[in-house]
């Protein structure tokens, strides 16, 4: 990949210096400043054979859906988990009822959005891998749509095509819409929020629509609380100086956000000041007193100088160099955007800022403004956040995919035949990357997912095993929480037999499930119906007569069959 990087970045490069050496030569810097309006429409031809693409590209990513990526993350599975006892009982799997933000691991809290939207796909169809990660590709299509819309009105009905393509074949995107991880819902909430508070400027109305995905943003990762306060206040002040909204429709909507964002809100100054769980009839707000999650700020830092220099590099590397990162977050040599259209970035992020300030069009210098104060709170996001990674700096991808639209877009406009090496260069990394997602990397990722585990979980659960000793070594050595959430996921252990209330379970969870790693006394003296799941290294080279145990790749059930 590194030697078809070099090709593409080389080749993105030069287009890139020609069609700004033109651009200067035939109009002036400044011309192509001032931005381009609405152009003719694209021949019947080429519009059909482009959305054909796109509605192909979409259709990809349902393909293996809830197979790849195999097995199941620990966090989309605490996610699974919780939203299996909303739908049941209307609390977390703890008991909370209707909690704004969960326990999940106890030191560590976890969003909720993404649970609640499970929710309804739990009831209709049960649970499973592709109904927890449904949520999350029917969010990505929404940020999608929200992408189109946006650069129909800010560029023009070509350029959303554009974007629209770029975003069926981005890495980042694809890959984050196959998996079920609570913050991956952040940026497609704001986009739509970014895109109805644009179509605001038109429509009053839409101003309503925009503060309730922006409210949902709070919802959907922690973050958010740096950025879209942020974003809002820097928003309120551009439309307000340029006479787009009225200062009632401003503190209208500031009211909407607040009645919305409240339950959050209030979340979170109860764990700032230490107050008690607070209980209303439609949510609880729940005090937290074993969180941590304070020490992934910068403001908390003991160190804040040397930290922020720290971040800006991790910044740097994860948001702009794209060097590796998680294995499910991103594919070596492919990167978040591909790691060759850096010239793209560069050239859209120079025209938005551009045009931010000359183009002809008011309400669109207004829509670049908007973008770039968005781009602004991502770069603002990855600066506060202790050593950011992609899921974590996730609210940024969208702003960069934006401005590669805007760059390809001008380029092909300057002469269309550069529409040949652009689907060259990005056709050919597209094809790579889908035959490595479904092939290599989707063999490596399902060991980062625990599949042999919840499949040997599984059976054994399903078999009249009336005891099962589940090792808790899955993640880190002697560390039960992994081992558990996952058995939860697996076994679709209900929320009250989780919490040891009184069921109708033949064998109720806490009576027949420990995680413990098997002893020598358990070989010796040996109890019928026992089972335990364990790594298959750490099975004994000579096992006494009596023992069986069945393979599952990486781990393996070990029972005694040879009667009492």
């Amino acid at each position: 990949m590194e030697t078809v990087n070099l090709i593409g970045a080389l080749l993105l490069l030069g287009l890139v210096a020609w069609f700004l050496i033109g651009s200067a030569r035939r109009r002036g810097l400044r011309a192509l400043a001032r931005g381009t309006g609405e152009e003719r429409p694209l021949p019947r031809p080429a519009a059909l054979a482009l959305w054909g693409l796109i509605l192909a590209l979409s259709a990809l990513r349902l393909w293996r859906f809830g197979a790849v990526p195999g097995g199941f993350n620990q966090d989309g599975a605490m996610a699974a988990v919780d939203a299996l006892a909303l739908a049941n009982h209307g609390t977390d799997r703890f008991g909370t009822r209707l909690p704004a933000h969960f326990t999940a691991w106890g030191y560590g809290q976890m969003s909720v959005l993404l649970s609640y939207c499970m929710v309804p796909l739990f009831r209709l169809f049960g649970m499973s891998a592709v109904t927890a990660r449904l949520p999350l590709l029917l969010w990505s299509f929404a940020g999608m749509a929200a992408a189109y819309g946006l650069l129909r009105g800010l560029v023009s009905r070509r350029a959303a095509l554009i974007g629209l393509l770029l975003l069926t074949l981005n890495p980042w995107h694809f890959m984050q819409s196959r998996w079920a991880l609570d913050c991956n819902l952040f940026p497609h909430a704001f986009l739509l929020g970014l895109a109805l508070l644009w179509r605001g400027t038109k429509k009053p109305a839409a101003l309503y629509g925009a503060m309730v995905f922006f409210a949902l943003c709070l919802y959907s990762y922690g973050v958010a609380f740096l950025s879209v306060p942020l974003f809002l206040l820097g928003a309120s002040l551009l439309l307000l100086r340029g006479r787009w909204v009225r200062l009632r429709d401003v503190l209208l909507c500031a009211g909407l956000f607040l009645a919305l964002s409240f339950p959050i809100c209030g979340t979170m100054l109860i764990n700032a000041l230490g107050w008690e769980t607070v209980e209303l009839p439609f949510v609880t707000m729940p005090f937290f007193p074993q969180s941590v999650r304070s020490g992934d700020l910068l403001f908390f830092s003991p160190e804040p100088f040397r930290q922020l220099l720290v971040n800006a590099r991790a910044l740097w590397d994860v948001g702009f160099l794209q060097k590796p990162d998680l294995p499910w977050n991103a594919i070596d040599g492919f990167g978040t955007l591909y790691r060759c259209t850096w010239p793209l970035l560069v050239l859209g992020l120079g025209l938005s800022l551009a045009r931010a300030f000359r183009a002809a069009d008011p309400r669109r210098r207004l829509g670049y403004r908007l973008l770039l104060l968005f781009w602004l709170c991502g770069i603002f996001t990855g600066l506060c956040v202790n050593s950011v990674n992609v899921n974590r700096l996730n609210i940024l991808f969208y702003a960069h995919i934006l401005f590669q639209a805007v760059a390809v877009h001008s380029l092909v406009g300057y002469k269309k035949w550069s529409a040949a090496p652009l689907l060259l260069c990005y056709g050919l990394l597209a094809v790579l990357f889908f035959l490595n997602y479904f092939g290599p990397w989707a063999e490596r990722i399902s060991h980062s997912f625990y599949e042999d585990f919840l499949e040997a979980v599984t059976w054994a659960g399903e078999e009249d095993f009336s005891s099962l000793i589940i090792t808790p070594d899955v993640q880190y050595e002697g560390s039960r929480q992994v081992s558990e959430i996952l058995t939860l996921y697996a076994l679709q252990i209900d929320a009250e037999d989780f919490r040891g209330e009184e069921t109708d379970a033949p064998h109720p969870y806490r009576e027949r499930i420990r995680y413990r790693n098997l002893s020598p006394e358990d070989l010796t003296a040996p109890r019928a119906g026992q089972a335990f799941v364990l790594k298959t290294r750490s099975l004994p080279g000579d096992l006494p007569a009596g023992w069986e145990w069945k393979d599952f790749g990486d781990y393996a059930v070990l029972f005694y069959a040879g009667g009492t």
